[in-house]
């Protein structure tokens, strides 16, 4: 596997675990998560899509 791939896996596990933390706690310290879990699916989506024409 090469460290693309890898990075792409851990932030995209990253995401989703921020995202269930966030829906759980969902008071201001959930809305930080839910901001971050969306940052890190953008950064995955990106890396994806650089993988798939790259």
């Amino acid at each position: 596997m090469d460290q693309t791939t890898i990075v792409f896996l851990a932030l995209s596990v990253l995401g989703i675990g921020l995202f269930i933390a966030g829906v759980a706690v969902l008071q201001g310290l959930g809305w930080a998560l839910l901001a971050g879990a969306g940052s890190c699916s953008l950064a995955a989506g990106f890396l994806r899509k650089g993988m798939r024409h790259g």
